[in-house]
C-alpha cells in the first residue's frame, strides 16, 4: 500500500495529468480516452503504459497495489518532470514546511534555542558523515559487483498453434548469469508492465495470448533488457470477439457465425443469442485478420474497406469505430464516427500522432447507418485518407518503413466489413 505521504503525492501527480489533459474527471473517461492517453504518453515518454495500468492508476478498476517506479517515473515525465523523484522533491518541501511550523509553540522554541542549534550542529555533522559513508560502501559494492554479458543470456521461444486464438506460447530462456540479487522477467510484448517473475535459474515459461497480432517479447534482468525477439500470433483467416480485461478470456465467436456471403459481420441478433447487453454499454466487438504477409510496406501501399454499424443505439449514440493496420512493431489507427461527436477521436499513423484537441479531424465524421467506404494510400512516406472517396486529411509518417502484418476494427455495439484490400507498391494485392 502507498503511505500517507506518498498516497497525497500520486493524487497530485494525477491531478496534474488531468489539469494538462483538460478532458474533464477521469471518472467520466470512456476507454478510448485512456487509448488515447496511453498512445499521447508513448509518444511522449517512450514507454507504452497499458489501458488498464492507467484504468487501476485512475481508480475506475479496484487495484490496492502500488504502482511500479517504473510507472511513476513515466507519469512524472509526461507532466514534464524528470522523474518521479524530481516531482516528489518539487513538492516533498513545501509539505515539510507546513508540518514544521506546526511541532512547537513560539514560545517553546525561544527556550530551547540554544540547545537547538546545538542539536542541529550535532544533527548535521552525524548525517554527512553518514552520508560519506554510505556512498563510500555503495561505490565498493558497485566496483564489486559482477558485470554480465548480455551475450550470456539466452531467449527464444515457439508458438503451439500455427494460427488461431487462444494460443500459448512457450518461451525458452537462460538466465543463470544474473546476479542472485536481481529479479528475472518475461514480458510477452512491448508493454514491460505485463511481465511476469520467473525463476533465474528455470529454462521454461509458458504464456497465454488471447489476442492476435505481432508482439515484441522481453527477457528483463532487474529493469534491463537484455534480450528479445518478436512474436506474430495469427489468425485462421477472420476472427470476431467481444474483448474482455487484459487476462481473461475474451468471446470468441465462430467463423460459421460471422461469415456472410459479402464479408464479414457481428450482428445485433448474434450479440443477443450470446445475451450480450447493447443498452447500458455497447461491447467491445473485435475483427482480426493476422497473417503472414510480405512485401507490403508502410511506406508504400494502398488498403480499401468498407464498412458500418447499422443504426446508433443508446450504448453507442457516436457509432464509434476505429481501422486499424498492424505493422511489425508500428500502427496506423484511423478513427470513424458520427459527425455530432468528432470533438473526441485521434489518428494515429507510424509514430504521427493528432488529436481533435488539437487538430480539425471533422473529415473523419459520417453516417455510419449506412456502408462507408476508407481508403488509405501512402506514396513515399506520405499517407493519405479518403472518405467515400473525399480526401479527408493528409500527413507524412515519422517511423521507418516496416511490414504490414494485419489488419483489426473495433466497434462499439455490432459490426458489418466488406471488400478489404491491401496492396503493395509491386502491385501485390492482399484481400482478406
Amino acid at each position: 500500500m502507498i503511505d500517507l505521504e506518498q498516497s497525497e503525492l500520486f493524487k497530485y501527480l494525477k491531478e496534474s495529468i488531468e489539469n494538462q489533459l483538460e478532458w474533464g474527471e477521469t471518472n467520466s473517461w470512456s476507454t478510448s480516452d485512456f487509448e488515447k492517453l496511453s498512445v499521447k504518453i508513448q509518444e511522449k515518454t517512450g514507454v507504452m503504459l497499458s489501458v488498464s495500468t492507467l484504468k487501476r492508476i485512475f481508480g475506475r478498476v479496484d487495484y490496492q497495489s502500488t504502482p511500479s517506479l517504473t510507472t511513476l517515473n513515466t507519469l512524472a515525465k509526461f507532466v514534464d518532470y524528470e522523474d518521479w523523484r524530481a516531482f516528489r522533491n518539487t513538492l516533498i518541501p513545501r509539505v515539510s514546511v507546513k508540518t514544521d511550523i506546526c511541532k512547537e509553540p513560539i514560545f517553546e522554541q525561544e527556550i530551547a534555542s540554544g540547545k537547538k542549534y546545538n542539536r542541529l550542529f550535532i544533527t548535521v555533522l552525524l548525517s554527512g558523515l553518514i552520508l560519506v559513508l554510505t556512498g563510500f560502501l555503495a561505490n565498493r559494492f558497485v566496483l564489486n559487483k559482477d558485470k554480465v554479458n548480455d551475450a550470456t543470456f539466452h531467449f527464444s521461444s515457439k508458438t503451439i498453434l500455427t494460427q488461431g486464438l487462444p494460443n500459448s506460447v512457450v518461451f525458452d530462456y537462460d538466465a543463470s548469469a544474473a546476479n542472485v540479487e536481481d529479479s528475472v522477467f518475461i514480458a510477452q510484448s512491448w508493454d514491460t508492465n505485463r511481465k511476469m517473475q520467473v525463476n533465474r535459474t528455470g529454462k521454461h515459461h509458458s504464456s497465454i495470448y488471447y489476442y492476435p497480432g505481432y508482439f515484441r517479447a522481453k527477457l528483463i534482468i532487474g529493469d534491463r533488457i537484455v534480450r528479445e525477439h518478436d512474436i506474430q500470433i495469427k489468425t485462421d483467416g477472420w476472427l470476431g470477439l467481444i474483448e474482455a480485461e487484459w487476462g481473461k478470456e475474451p468471446l470468441y465467436f465462430k467463423k460459421s457465425e460471422i461469415t456472410q456471403s459479402q464479408g464479414i459481420a457481428i450482428s445485433g441478433e448474434l450479440l443477443k443469442r450470446y445475451k450480450v447487453d447493447l443498452l447500458l454499454d455497447a461491447p467491445e466487438v473485435r475483427f482480426y485478420n493476422q497473417k503472414e504477409i510480405t512485401g507490403v510496406m508502410t511506406n508504400n501501399f494502398n488498403f480499401e474497406t468498407d464498412l458500418k454499424t447499422g443504426a446508433g443505439t443508446a450504448g453507442n449514440m457516436c457509432q464509434r469505430v476505429e481501422v486499424l493496420l498492424q505493422s511489425k512493431n508500428d500502427i496506423i489507427i484511423v478513427p470513424l464516427i458520427s459527425p455530432a461527436c468528432i470533438g473526441d477521436i485521434a489518428l494515429i499513423a507510424d509514430g504521427f500522432y493528432t488529436d481533435s484537441k488539437q487538430d480539425d479531424l471533422s473529415g473523419f465524421g459520417c453516417d455510419l447507418s449506412e456502408w462507408t467506404n476508407l481508403k488509405i494510400d501512402c506514396k513515399n512516406s506520405q499517407i493519405k485518407f479518403s472518405i467515400n472517396d473525399k480526401l479527408v486529411y493528409s500527413t507524412m509518417i515519422k517511423n521507418g518503413a516496416t511490414e504490414i502484418v494485419g489488419v483489426q476494427y473495433r466497434f462499439k455495439g455490432p459490426g458489418f466489413v466488406r471488400n478489404t484490400r491491401l496492396k503493395g507498391w509491386n502491385n501485390k494485392e492482399v484481400i482478406f
